[in-house]
């Protein structure tokens, strides 16, 4: 044998050879293959195929299994091949599994649904009539930037309860005695027999401003005892505003700064309220320009206190978060407001945000040449918040209130 003609693998990579050659190959093989001595064979090598049939059953089932056992030369279909575990062994014997081969959904639905938003119903049942729709109300709870949280602070019986009814007043369509204090948020009957607000009392409204765009408003009315003071806070801390409310004649108390403290703390913007203002008028009968003192005092007062914590916050009628208000006669306004209803009654058209600039502070109006003035004229004038504002209202009192004798 050359071994020339053969790789180290055994494989001939010799010159071609013819079927004779081939054949005396292989038989040149066998007879050089020495016989084999059947006589020498050891007794467990004589017929080991006969051992299991010798054995009995225990041996013919070792036969089958190797006869049935697959060979690394066993052909496999194409359709008999597995990849992948089956849906049964992956997600158990008790699951239905669906294949389809097309898609069913519908060319008009989309591929990604939109977010469904909720839409609040009201039940109405011996609700109060309202001048604005109750699903209107609703609606407007799907516009965040329409809503406002405010809460109404202050002192103990400086009108917070009576503010409020002023403001359900504005939106309902309700017959009020103004003789008889209504009381509105006071729900519990302890809170009416007493007068004195013991727990914060929520009430949502829809409002205007002066351009006329509807918000609804969520208003807290707080207790003013010191001893309700967690619900003070417990309002304050979910509210974006606050609305102080001050009485004009007892002015800043004790239970007003540690108010205006808390606020300032807590960076909530305040609005100040100067209520009952026809104390001023019944009670005090202060003439006109003493009113006018008297009002921007109480308002001093709640600067030099808000001075104390945060310099630069300051409330002034001009700057739009000052209002004057008469809670028991119904009545509220800022600057401009009254500004704009003297633009609406006036024949001649102005800026009524102009004219509010120049309704506080000591800015003086002379009547003959119908002009303003940082000083008064020589012929005598008077401050435009007098002349405009407390005047007018002087003699609605004088006309309606006050007897004549």
């Amino acid at each position: 044998m050359d071994l020339e003609l053969y790789d180290e693998f055994g494989n001939y990579i010799g010159p071609e050879l013819d079927d004779e050659d081939e054949d005396q190959d292989f038989l040149g093989k066998q007879q050089q293959q020495p016989p084999r001595d059947v006589d020498a064979m050891d007794e467990d090598e004589e017929e080991p195929e006969e051992e299991g049939f010798r054995d009995g059953d225990e041996g013919r089932s070792a036969l089958m299994r190797m006869e049935d056992a697959p060979t690394s030369q066993q052909v496999v279909l194409h359709e008999d091949k597995k990849y992948y575990p089956t849906a049964e062994e992956v997600y158990g014997p008790g699951v239905e599994t669906l294949v389809q081969d097309e898609d069913t959904q519908l060319l008009t639905e989309p591929i990604i649904a939109p977010v469904k938003k909720k839409k609040t119903y009201v039940l109405e049942k011996d609700l109060p009539v309202t001048k604005y729709s109750k699903e209107f109300l609703a609606d407007l709870t799907a516009y965040p930037d329409l809503i406002r949280n405010v809460a109404i602070v202050g002192h103990l019986h400086h009108g917070k309860t009576s503010f409020v009814d002023v403001l359900v007043s504005q939106t309902h369509d309700m017959h009020w005695d103004l003789e008889a204090r209504e009381r509105y948020t006071d729900v519990h009957q302890l809170e009416r027999d007493r007068g004195v607000s013991i727990k914060s009392m929520p009430l949502s409204l829809v409002m205007q401003d002066l351009r006329g765009k509807s918000h609804l408003i969520n208003v807290l009315d707080t207790p003013g005892h010191v001893n309700f003071t967690d619900e003070v806070t417990a309002a304050i801390r979910i509210c974006d505003g606050a609305v102080l409310i001050v009485d004009a004649v007892e002015g800043v108390m004790a239970n007003t700064e540690r108010l205006i403290k808390h606020l300032v703390s807590e960076k909530i913007p305040i609005t100040l309220v100067v209520n009952k203002v026809d104390r001023l008028i019944l009670e005090l009968k202060l003439p006109p320009t003493d009113a006018y003192f008297k009002l921007k005092h109480t308002i001093e007062e709640v600067n030099s206190v808000i001075s104390q914590y945060a310099p630069d916050v300051r409330l002034s009628p001009e700057r739009g978060n000052v209002c004057f208000a008469s809670s028991q006669m119904g009545w509220c306004f800022s600057l401009r407001s009254f500004a704009k209803m003297y633009a609406q009654n006036s024949a001649e058209s102005f800026d009524s945000d102009e004219f509010a600039k120049r309704l506080w502070g000591d800015i003086y109006f002379d009547p003959a040449k119908r002009s303003f003035r940082r000083r008064p004229a020589e012929s005598g004038g008077t401050r435009t918040f007098v002349h405009f504002v407390l005047e007018p209202l002087f003699k609605l009192y004088a006309q309606v209130c006050c007897r004549e004798g």
